[in-house]
This record gives C-alpha cells, structure tokens and sequence, in this order.
C-alpha cells in the first residue's frame, strides 16, 4: 500500500479536506435525524409546544439545517470526485514515469504481457476502485461508527438491543471475506495466466506459422480462457449466495428493534422521537455490515493491484 500512502503525502491538504467534509456530511445528517425526532415529539405531546418565537427559531434551526447539510454534500462529492481523479492522474503520470527514466537495457527485459496486463488491469482497476469505492467505503465507515455512538448517546439500552444481534453477523461477514478472498485469487490467478500465454503467442508467432500448430495454441488458449471463465462464475455464484444470506441476517437487528422499542415506547420509557431515531438509522450499522463481504472482496482485488505496480510506479518525491 505504499502507492497510497505516496498519494496521500503528495496531496495532504486536498485528500485530508475531502475526509473532513466527508464526515461533517454524516454529522449534519444525525443533526437532522435529531431536530426530526424532536419535531416529532413536539407534536405527540402538547406539553412541549413551544411559544411562536420558539417555534420560529425552532423552524428556523431546521432550515438551517437542511442547508448546511445539502452545501456539506455537494462539497464532499466534489471533493472525493476531485481527489480520486487527482489520484489517478498521479499514478498514470508515475506510471509514465518509470518508463521514460529507465534506461534501455532495463527497457529491453521487461516482459511484453506483463506491461500490457499492468496497463489493462491492474493500472484501470486502482483507478476504478478509487473513484468509486474509496471515499466511499470511508463514509460507510465513518456513518457505521457515529451512527453507534449517537444511539448509544440517545437510549444505551435500546442501542444495546439493536447493535447486539449485529455481533454475529459481524462473524459471518469475516467468513464470508476469506471465501471470496480465496475465490478472488483464483481469478486472478487465471487471467495472469491468459496475459502470459498471449505473450506467448506473439513471440512465437513466427515458429506456430511455420510448423501449422494453430489447432494445437487454440486448443490450449481455449482451455485457459475457459479456465477463467468458469472461476470467474463460481467467484459470482459463492459472492451472490455469501451477500444474499448476510441481506437476509441485516434484518435480524431492526426485528428486534422494532419488537423492544415498540413495548418501551408503549411502556413510556422512551419517546416517538428516539424510536424514531433508532428506526430510521438502524440501517447506517446493518447496511454497512451487510456490504463487508464484497467491500472486502473488493479491497483485496485493489491491494492486490497495488502490490504488483509498487515497483513500476515512480512519484515525484520532491513535493512529499
């Protein structure tokens, strides 16, 4: 991961402002969730009816609200946009780089398929995995954790009840990961194998058409693409069946959820505006552990990529 740590230190300012604006997006949001739930309360119960300046400011506040939470957004989807892009440029330059700073000698042993599969896979897939799931796996993540710290503010027993349950799913999520991870590798495995046996071919072009052995290359390039082919489909059947399941448990927690808070709220231990709360952000914690699996599939194919172009990217250290 020593690419994007380079990355990070080459635009400090610019990646640490996204982050900021990341999470003050997710800040205002619970500040929202909050004037809701006590919007709520104010018109279950008339005893709390404010006067009509309190009411104004109260309105007022809610207002203010909506639009700092609407110029937070706009600002951090901006931003990131900006940042992956920023990212991306600086790693094709590097890229770049280390081919026009190397002399000829190195030049003349580089692999021919190894280059072209660096250029065509793993270079697109860092750029892809940036630009849609850094920012915003950070997000997820950021919204997970102060979603479960604002419950806990609210009502520590009921945030108890809803988080509780999420524990062994938790479990399941991490199992999960270490299959797709397993069937991850054996893709990509495959298709290095396919980028090497094409190489093959074009270096040997002239020997095949000499001796006629075209029957006998694609008989072997057919068995590695289907080879590909049929890992690729099981990697999406185990993913689609591990996700379904993990869907499926998501639910567990906002069932009990639902059963708890109802009878509090009856009980009058907590109000319509708190359960409102806990209802309307439960899936900020099942929603973040339901997509773990293929956010960690994911992740491993990126460090994976990243990992086999530490070497072939060269950054310009002079600003880190």
């Amino acid at each position: 991961m020593k690419i994007l740590r380079k990355l990070i230190q080459l635009h400090k300012f610019l990646f640490v402002t996204a982050v900021l604006f990341t999470f003050l997006s997710v800040i205002l949001n619970l500040c929202w969730n909050k004037f809701l739930a006590q919007l709520l309360d104010v018109l279950e119960n008339t005893n709390l009816f404010y006067s009509a300046h309190e009411m104004k400011l109260f309105l007022a506040v809610g207002v203010l609200l909506i639009l700092m939470h609407t110029i937070s957004e706009y600002v951090s989807l901006y931003l990131s946009a900006y940042t992956c892009e920023t990212f991306a440029h600086e790693m094709r330059m590097g890229y770049a780089r280390a081919y026009l700073q190397s002399n000829i000698q190195t030049l003349s042993g580089l692999n021919v398929g190894e280059e072209q599969s660096a250029m065509q896979n793993e270079l697109k897939e860092i750029s892809d995995y940036m630009s849609e799931n850094l920012f915003s796996l950070m997000r997820q993540f950021g919204t997970f954790v102060l979603t479960v710290l604002f419950l806990l503010c609210q009502n520590y027993k009921l945030a108890m009840i809803s988080i509780f349950p999420v524990l062994p799913l938790i479990l399941y999520c991490s199992f999960s990961s270490r299959i797709i991870k397993n069937y991850t590798q054996q893709c990509q495995n495959s298709r290095k194998k396919i980028n090497g046996f094409a190489d093959m071919i074009l270096e040997l072009f002239p020997i095949i058409q000499i001796y006629g052995a075209y029957e006998l290359i694609r008989g072997a390039m057919e068995e590695n693409l289907s080879e590909w082919g049929a890992s690729n489909i099981k990697k999406e059947q185990i993913s689609a069946r591990l996700m379904s399941l993990s869907g499926v448990l998501s639910f567990v927690p906002l069932l009990l959820l639902l059963g708890f808070g109802g009878f509090m709220v009856i009980n009058e231990t907590i109000s319509m505006g708190t359960f409102y709360i806990f209802i309307n952000l439960s899936g900020n914690v099942s929603g973040f552990l339901q997509n773990m699996p293929g956010s960690y599939a994911a992740f491993r194919r990126f460090r994976a990529s990243v990992d086999r172009l530490e070497e072939k990217i060269w950054f310009n250290t002079q600003f880190i």
